[in-house]
């Protein structure tokens, strides 16, 4: 009597799924710390500019000859999301003496979605005028599309 062969075929199996695992793990976690840098990258960016718009609204307090009597805003610009330092300052009666009534950052502009009420009317030429976001409209585009019926042959 002789013995069965050797079978490798189940512990194959699991070492093959434990390599894809690894594999799947792995790229996941590369992918996230990829993006995760990036984004400390643009954090660091905005803190570094910032800082400097700071700066620049202490350097131009402390260039003033004299405080105006009322409130006084300076106004700095930083940053590529179109941001605005904005310093408010209040004279205390003397000439350099002031206090600080505000120290806000706002938004230069606001996202405005594209205007598409007369989109209808420029689609009679029969050109295609969506956006990343689709068709401005559903009665932009009909099911046959612009162009006409398509037959399912491509004749």
């Amino acid at each position: 009597m002789g013995k069965a062969p050797a079978s490798i075929g189940l512990p194959m199996l699991v070492v093959v799924f434990m390599s894809i695992c690894l594999c799947s793990f792995s790229g996941i976690s590369y992918s996230i710390a990829c993006s995760s840098m990036k984004l400390s990258k643009q954090v660091e960016e905005r803190l570094i500019d910032y800082q400097n718009a700071c700066n620049e609204a202490e350097r131009t307090i402390a260039e003033m000859e004299s405080i105006p009597e009322g409130e006084t805003m300076i106004s700095v610009p930083f940053g590529v999301l179109m941001e605005n330092l904005e310093v408010t300052i209040e004279s205390n009666g003397s000439d350099n003496d002031y206090r600080i009534t505000s120290w806000k950052v706002s938004e230069t502009s606001a996202w405005e979605a594209p205007d598409t009420s007369d989109s209808a009317d420029d689609m009679s030429d029969g050109e295609n005028r969506s956006g990343p976001q689709g068709p401005a409209s559903p009665v932009e585009e009909s099911k046959s599309g612009p162009q006409g019926p398509v037959s399912p042959g491509g004749e």
